[in-house]
């Protein structure tokens, strides 16, 4: 056997087994960057997705909220009024200690400076 020829094929398999390798890295780091980018864009998606549903509940609460208020300000005014309506008296009454009790911290700020 020549010894000249054994190496000689064996360099040019080690040759070709390294561009083998070569080519297979290059293929894995192309699907596996393209995968990464498949990634981002789904979550990007998702995310998306999750505001929007986010913002549409909030949007209902929102909506809900404002009704169940106008309601209960509705019942407490006519409440109030009613009230106002039996007793005259102690409508007359609250407003005059409410005003006293405004007066009287007006004037004690005025006395402070």
């Amino acid at each position: 056997m020549d010894t000249q020829r054994i190496t000689g094929a064996a360099r040019q398999m080690s040759g070709r087994l390294r561009r083998v390798a070569g080519d297979s890295g290059r293929e894995a780091y192309s699907v596996a960057s393209q995968r990464a980018e498949e990634a981002y864009d789904e979550a990007l998606d998702l995310g998306a997705r999750a505001m929007r549903q986010a913002r549409g509940r909030a949007l209902h609460l929102a909506d809900d909220a404002l009704e169940a208020g106008q309601a209960l300000y509705g019942r407490g005014s006519a409440a109030l009024s009613r009230q106002a309506g039996d007793h005259p008296l102690v409508l007359i009454a609250a407003a005059a200690l409410t005003g006293a009790a405004i007066a009287w911290l007006l004037s004690s700020s005025s006395q402070r400076r």
